[in-house]
Parts: structure tokens; sequence; C-alpha cells
């Protein structure tokens, strides 16, 4: 990567009011999006300001630097990548600076997300009508520069539909606004000196002179995003909008300061029509006839891309709620309404229809918000399910965006899989039936040369496809790198002239995202893989084969971003406290993965720019649930930080914090002396010198008396004599620190007829794991396990209190382990289970008096990444007399240990301040909050003073124990 010049350098970090970074790290981190190209930046700006934006430009102008502007990075054409300055607006310039409600107009600035602006509009039951896939991070900015649609775009056309003015900084520097111009208006912009007048009278010229070529060349389809927007200037009577021009313009020609977008109301009442087809062509068959009855979105996915749903539990869990057996494809058919009773009569009618043409065999009516919401989730998934293969062959995106006529559809995609197939590159298809854009993403390995080769034809054969076919090569996702090489193909050699003048105007010395639509470079430079990508050979504790290596595993991130949602779910805590790239799933992998392929300037796989990269990450393993292809971090955080270790050695705190259980031993043998200790001054500076223990953590206690105490000198009822025929698993939490927990577990099971009982075991190695002793970790879950087999084999469940204790056991010890020990650890790991779920069966036998008016509910990070949350709500819920409020808020920000230190305790805090704390701080005084992980209910303590207690107390305190 080359150094930025030293006077541009020097003049960012001192007249820019925002982020300036050169570090190898963050220049990494910008290099790729979602697309199958990478560039390395000269350097990352983050601007807090307007003023600061505009300030960027007019420097990159007088040094002759390029840029390209950057929202969420999910472009899956390659623009939001380029080797000058990388303009990330996604950060600061997030905002609605005006909402006019009644004339349903909102001013927003570029980097708002999608989702944030809806949530911001829904009070006013409105929204920005354009309904991309990609909502939870995509930003309007970014809507903006690809012209963006979505599933319902048949109704609601293009974002260049809904973009009423712009304020612009041009390539002089010069900010202008963009707005309809009546024709006066317009004779007097073209009068002046300047660029603005310039541009202006280019684009009035332009547009008379190509006006008959424009009508033979641009395709007559609704969803055509390529090239600039010429055919919105080439009718006498339209308005003269240069905003129009911007949009899809792929910040070629300008930078977006703000815009004023047109919003629409939300429906009233929607309904969802899923129809099982045999095979895929029969359902592109059946699209012209369902549009006939007017449906807001009409969605296909094929066999290739259902059948991966079975990889990821909880969307295998959506995919079994609606669909039947294994159908060729499946058509999602919404409708809109202003009653609800509108709808069920068109469902009907679309069915009637659909039978009489013999099309389809399955139709499946989902009137609820709930149900149509699995339908659209598993929907939204489709472009990070057909990604979610764990060899080098991968589904790429680089021929997924044309669009055809829909009456032609049918007979294009039966051509274009021909023609794949031809090329023996299988692909899944998925998206808009609506408006004949489908994706349709080949798998192939760009590892080989005989991969790049087959990439480079199937593009080029696909473009004179759609040329024949009267379509678009670029549909929804722009051109990028990947389209912007047949744009004379697509256009003629007189439009794509034209489209160079158009550029040259704008921006006379090409700093505005160059190689984009006009002068691109060849299709196959700048790939992310190629014929000379590898990575360097590593021996691993944790088992990567399923994936080739821990680089394949790394490598599953394809750029997606499903990890930068601010919203909904767990991932990615710190990612959502800090909004920086660095600490999302994505830049983590990304990090990984360029170091492993020694293409990070001065970095490896030891090097301390990754540790810090990889540092906020609370292992919290959301991204191994939430992330559509599973990528893991917390796992690849554990073996970065072993090799860490091994080459720079092991710190003490990592050392001390992962062998809490030895420490926990003596703390308990030594209770209210090492409490005392603990907890006074001389002892907190200790802490925090040696271990770096933040002086404002509150420690927990330790018990003098363990639960494996507690039992042993219970009375000769208390255990039963006879064999447990449930094992409670002591882990170090529940046995050193809070035994009453444990306690109350072994008398809620007996109350329920259960004949539980302890058993000497080890810790579960969490604490090691966590902090990259994988070698100690390893003969710790191999010594647990042999102590475990025999219950496990003898059909005892094994039950945890501690979701993480038991995420370690079920998850991790399987994969340290290798041979006959891993069969094993599998046997143990299928025995174990939550409390929750061991009681969940048997909560009807036990004796409980009422219990409180509201049970609120926070699940532990691991609890959700398994999928047991669902069984604590359940087992709550049966509480007499009690209402369980799920809050599902995310991540608490504790982790383990992770909150403690003083290098995390404020993105701790801000962790819990986004939606854990407020929850928790407006419960009433009746309310009972329950928290199954015990680092959860110390963070809650530390920061709200609210007291949560676990499931089993609950239950104990709950049980009329004359009928026990």
């Amino acid at each position: 990567m080359n150094s930025l010049p030293a006077p541009l350098r020097a003049a960012l970090e001192s007249q820019i009011d925002g982020e300036v970074r050169f570090d190898a790290v963050s220049r990494a981190l910008y290099s790729t999006d979602a697309s199958v190209y990478e560039l390395h930046p000269l350097g990352v700006v983050v601007p807090r300001t307007r003023d600061a934006l505009v300030q960027v430009v007019r420097l990159c102008a007088e040094h002759r630097c390029s840029l390209t502007m950057r929202g969420g990075g999910t472009s899956q054409a390659g623009q939001a990548i380029g080797n000058g300055l990388i303009v990330d607006t996604s950060k600061y310039l997030n905002q609605v600076l005006e909402l006019d409600v009644a004339a349903r107009r909102a001013r927003v600035e570029p980097g708002i997300v999608l989702d944030e602006l809806n949530r911001h509009l829904a009070p006013h039951r409105l929204r920005f009508a354009p309904d991309v896939s990609t909502a939870s991070r995509a930003t309007v900015g970014g809507m903006m520069a690809n012209n963006s649609s979505g599933a319902r775009s048949v109704v609601y056309g293009k974002t260049i539909d809904h973009v009423i003015e712009q304020d612009v900084v041009l390539s002089d520097g010069s900010v202008t606004q963009f707005r309809a111009l009546t024709q006066p208006e317009l004779d007097r912009a073209c009068e002046g000196t300047g660029l603005e007048a310039q541009c202006y009278r280019t684009i009035r010229r332009i547009a008379v002179e190509q006006r008959d070529e424009v009508g033979r060349r641009f395709p007559k389809v609704l969803r055509r995003v390529g090239g600039y927007n010429l055919d919105e200037f080439v009718q006498p009577d339209a308005p003269f909008n240069l905003a129009k021009l911007m949009v899809g313009s792929e910040g070629t020609l300008g930078v977006v300061l703000s815009a004023t977008l047109n919003l629409v109301p939300l429906p009233n009442a929607k309904a969802v029509l899923v129809i099982q087809f045999g095979d895929l062509l029969e359902s592109l068959a059946a699209a012209p006839l369902i549009l006939k009855h007017s449906p807001s979105a009409v969605e296909v996915m094929d066999r290739f891309i259902l059948n991966h749903t079975r990889q990821n539990a909880a969307l295998h869990a959506m995919r079994e709620s609606f669909i039947e057996g294994d159908p060729g494809a499946l058509l999602c058919v919404e409708f809109y309404a202003d009653s609800a009773g509108d709808l069920p009569p068109r469902l009907a009618a679309l069915e009637a229809d659909l039978r009489a043409n013999d099309f389809g065999y399955r139709y499946h009516h989902a009137a609820d918000a709930a149900g149509q919401a699995k339908v659209w989730s598993l929907r939204e998934a489709a472009l990070g399910l057909s990604m979610a293969m764990k060899d080098d062959a991968k589904s790429l995106s680089f021929v997924e965006d044309t669009a055809v006529a829909p009456e032609r559809l049918r007979d294009y995609i039966e051509r274009l899989l021909a023609l794949v197939r031809r090329h023996d590159a299988p692909a899944g298809v998925y998206a808009h039936a609506s408006v004949g854009c489908l994706h349709v993403r080949p798998v192939i390995n760009m590892k080989t040369a005989s991969g790049v080769k087959t990439f480079e034809a199937i593009a080029t054969e696909v473009a004179d496809l759609v040329l024949e076919f009267g379509g678009a090569l670029s549909g929804e996702h722009g051109d990028g790198l990947v389209r912007s090489p047949f744009m004379e193909r697509m256009f003629g050699p007189a439009l794509y002239e034209s489209f160079r003048e158009i550029k040259r105007t704008f921006d006379p010395n090409g700093i505005f995202n160059p190689g984009k639509i006009v002068d691109a470079p060849p299709l196959t430079s700048n790939l992310r893989y190629g014929p000379t990508y590898q990575t360097a050979p590593l021996t691993t504790h944790f088992d990567f084969d399923g994936y080739g290596s821990m680089a394949g595993a790394v490598e599953m991130c394809s750029g997606l971003g499903v990890c930068r949602k601010t919203h909904d779910g767990t991932m990615c805590p710190s990612f959502m406290a800090t909004k920086e790239e660095t600490h999302s799933t994505r830049g983590r992998a990304n990090v990984l993965r360029l170091a492993m392929a020694g293409r990070m300037s001065k970095a490896d796989l030891d090097d301390h720019g990754v540790y810090k990269a990889l540092d906020l990450c609370l292992e919290c393993r959301a991204c191994k649930s939430e992330c559509p292809v599973g990528v893991d971090v917390g796992r690849f955080k554990s073996e970065f930080l072993a090799g860490y270790w091994q080459r720079h050695g092991t710190s003490l705190q990592a050392r001390a914090l992962g062998n809490v259980r030895s420490a926990a031993v003596w703390g308990s043998r030594l209770a209210p002396i090492a409490n005392w200790a603990l907890r006074s001054s001389p002892g907190r500076a200790a802490s925090r010198a040696l271990l770096g223990i933040d002086a404002r953590r509150h420690l927990p206690t330790f018990a003098s008396q363990t639960l494996e105490q507690s039992v042993h000198k219970a009375g000769p009822q208390d255990p039963p004599r006879q064999p447990p025929d449930v094992i409670l698993f002591a882990d170090t939490f529940t046995n050193h620190y809070d035994p009453a927990i444990g306690l109350a577990a072994l008398e809620v099971m007996r109350a329920a007829g259960m004949n539980a009982g302890l058993v000497s075991h080890g810790c579960c190695a969490r604490p090691q794991i966590s902090k990259g002793l994988l070698g100690e970790a390893t003969a710790t879950v191999s010594r647990n396990t042999a102590r475990l087999y025999p219950h496990a084999k003898a059909g005892r469940p094994i039950v945890f209190c501690e979701p993480s204790c038991l995420s370690a056991v079920r998850e991790d010890a399987p994969a340290l382990l290798r041979g006959e020990d891993r069969k094993r650890a599998e046997t143990v790991a299928a025995a174990s289970m939550l409390f929750e779920q061991c009681m969940l069966a048997s909560i009807e036998r036990l004796p409980l008096t009422n219990g409180p008016r509201r049970i609120l509910l926070h699940g532990h990070c691991h609890q959700k990444s398994m999928g047991l949350v669902t069984p604590a709500v359940d087992l709550l819920a049966r509480v007499p007399g009690a209402t369980v409020v799920n809050l599902d808020a995310g991540c608490c920000g504790m982790a383990g240990s992770f909150g403690y230190t003083e290098d995390h305790y404020d993105v701790s805090r801000a962790i819990g301040e986004r939606r854990l704390f407020p929850a928790v701080r407006a419960a009433s005084d009746d309310d009972v909050i329950v928290a199954g992980g015990t680092s959860c209910r110390h963070q809650l303590h530390d920061f709200t003073g609210a007291r949560a207690v676990h499931p089993a107390v609950l239950l104990a305190s709950l049980l009329n124990r004359a009928h026990t």
C-alpha cells in the first residue's frame, strides 16, 4: 500500500473535524466491501460534520487525490472501495435533519441507515419506500449512489423516484443544491461561468443530442440502474433535476451532503401467499399471472437457496413453520390493502387462479404479522444463505443483477442457467420475480486460474444474453468494478462516450471514485482472491477441518455486513456501542484474513494491530448464530490469542482470569479474609496494578461454603442415597460464588420428582478458552469429559445453571478434542442441557404459589446463540399469575471477565446502556428481573443497582413446601 502524500495527510490531520486514519489495520478494513474485489486505500477519513466533509473534498481536489464515499460498505459490485481516500459517513453523518409529516418529506444526512430512518418515521405512519434486504445497515447515501430498490419496487419504483433534492459538493469544492428547475430557472443556471453551470449545459445538450439513442439503447425495464440516468432528461416537458443524475452515479460525479426524500404511508394491512412449486421455471412462468392480481411483492427462492436454510438452526425453524417438504422453488407474494378484511379474498382469488392454470402445489396463507415476519426473514437471509459454502468455491455476486421484462423472465433464466451449467458452475436463484430481476450466483473457485477464467467467461456471455433479451445488466446493485467494463457493450459507443463526457464535465481531474461506470479497469483486476492468493499454514487447537483450515473459516465472511445492524439481536455488541468497522464481525474477520494472507503492511497473524482489532470482541458468540454464514469470531479470537501468547508470552491478566477456578478454590477456603482483601483499598489497587481490574467494579464475593460442600454436608435424605438420574454441573461460579443457585436448582428438580445430584468434575474451561489458553483448555475438557462421559452414556441428563458453561461443554469441548475423546465429548454434549430446558417438561409437577405480576427476562448471550431463550420464556410463562417479558436487549456488556478490566470498562457500560439498562431502570418495584448468566446479574447490579435472580432461585422461592 502506498502512503498518503505528506502535504495532504498533514492538511487532513490539521483541518478536518473527524477521524483521520493511516494505520495498516484501518486501511485494510476498508479495502473490501461485499464484492469479489479488494483495493487498498491510502487512508480513511470519518468526518464528524457537514463542513468537514466539504473540506475533505476541497483538500482532495487541491492535492489531486481520489476519494470514495462509503456508508455500510455492502456494495456487491465494488463501488465502496478505491485506491485513494475512503470517506465513511456512517458513524457521524447519520441524522434526520428535518421532517415535514404533512408534506411527507424528510431531509437526511447520507450516513443514516435505512432501518434507523424508518424507525424515526414509524410513529408518523411513514417510511422511505425502497426496502432493500440490507436495510439494517445500508445507508441512504449508498442507496442513492446505487439507485437501490428492493422487494416492493413493483409498487414503489427505485430510489430515484423518491429523491427530491440534494445538497452536493462538486469536484471544485463548491456546494450547490440540485432540485427540479423550471425552464426559466434552467436557462439562468446554464448562463453561469462556474462548474455548476457547465454541468447544466452539458447535460441539457447531451440529452437533446442523444434523445433517440437513449430511446434505442436504454432497456425498457423498471429495474435499470446502470450507466448515468440520461433517460430522466430526454422528455422535453420533464422537470430538469440534476439530483436525478446524481442518483445511481455511484459517487463518481459529486458528494451528497444531505438529501430531501419523498415518504410514503405505511400500509394498513398486509398478507402473504407462499406458493410451493416443483421447479424454478414453473414458478417464473407463473409470475405474469400473479402480477395481474396487483401484488406489492413477488419474491422467489429456489431449492439451492432453500437447502442452505437447513444449516442455520434459527432459519431452519422458520422454514419448517411455513414450508412443507422439499420444493423446487418458492414464490412469496405479498398484498397491501386498506383493511385486513380486504386481503383474504385477494389471496383466495390468486390461489384459485393459480390452481386453474396448474401453477404450484401448496399454498400457505400468512395473514398475521408473526407469520409474515418469518417469511420475510427467510427471504432476507437468502443472500447470506447463497454464500454459505465451506469450500474454496463460493457463490459469487457478479452476474446476479440482471433484469428482463417479467414476461420473458422464465425463458431468460432457463438460458442463463444452461449457460452457467456449461461452465460447470452451479447457481442459486432468488429475488424479485415481480420486476424480472433475479439474483443468480454461480459457484466458482476464484483461487484458481481456471476459476478466474470461468468468472470472466460467464460475465461476458451473460452480458450478451441480457442484450439479446432486451434487459439491463445492472438491475439493482449497480455497475461498480464488476459491470462497468461492459458499459459500452450495454449502451453502445455513442452513449458510452456521452457518459465519459458527463464524468469529465463533473469531475475533470477524476477525484470521485475513479474506475466506476466509465473507464473501468479490466474485469479480473483487483480480485480479493486469485491464483496467487494463499495463506500461511497454521496449526490450530480447534478443529477447522470442516472449512479446510482456519483460513477457510475466516474466509466465510464475504462482507455482507449483517454484523453492522444496531437494533435487533446481539451481534455485534461492541460495534453497536462504537459504530467502528474495526469492531464489527466483518471487520475482525477481514483483518484476520488479510493478516493470514500476508496482505497487511508490517502485519502477520501475531501482530499487535490484529490483537487490537480483536480486543473488543466479547466472545458473545452472537455471530455464530446471527451471521448468515455463521462466522464465529469468538473462536477465531481464542485461536489467535493462543498463537499470540506463544509468540509473545502469556500476560499475567490472561493467566489469572483464565484460571479463575483455581483462584475461586483458594478464595472459598479463605473466604472472609479473601473477600475483605479484595474489597479493601490495597486490594483494589493490587487488582488494578496486576490484573487491570477497574477500581469502579465490585468483584463477586467468595462463598465460605461451596455448593459441593453444602450438598455433601446435607442430611441422609438429601441428596438421596440411590445414584442420581440427573446430574447438576457444579460450575465454578455456582460452586464458589453463588451456591444458593445450585441448591435452588437441586431443590426445584427434586420437587419435580427428579433424583438430582452432583458429580465430581473440573471446570468447563470457558475462562481458559476466552483468554486463549487453549492448551490448558484442551487438557481441562479432556479430564472433564472423562468424568462426565459415564453419566452421559448411561442416559443421565447433565444440567447447567450457567449458559456459558453449557456452551463450552456442548460446542467447544468436541472441537478441541480429537479421535475417541471427541466422540465421548460429543456424547457428553448431547446429554447436556440448560436448567430451563430440563425443567420445562416437568414444571407442571411443581407446587408453585403465585409469582410476580411481571417477570423481565434477560437472556445470556451464549443462551441466545444456542437458541435457548425460548425454553426459558416458556418455562417462566408457566409461573402462576405472571407475565413474561423477554427484554431481548442484546448483550449486557460484561461477558465473563471482559467488562471488569479498565480498558474495557467504558465500552462495557456503553453496550449495556444501549437497551438493557434503560429497560431495567424502567421496571416497576413489583417486577422481578431474571437472568441466567452470572456476568449479566453482576453487570446489572453494578450499573442499575437491580438485583436479578437466576430462574432456579425464582422457582425455588415460589415452591409451596407444604406439598413438596
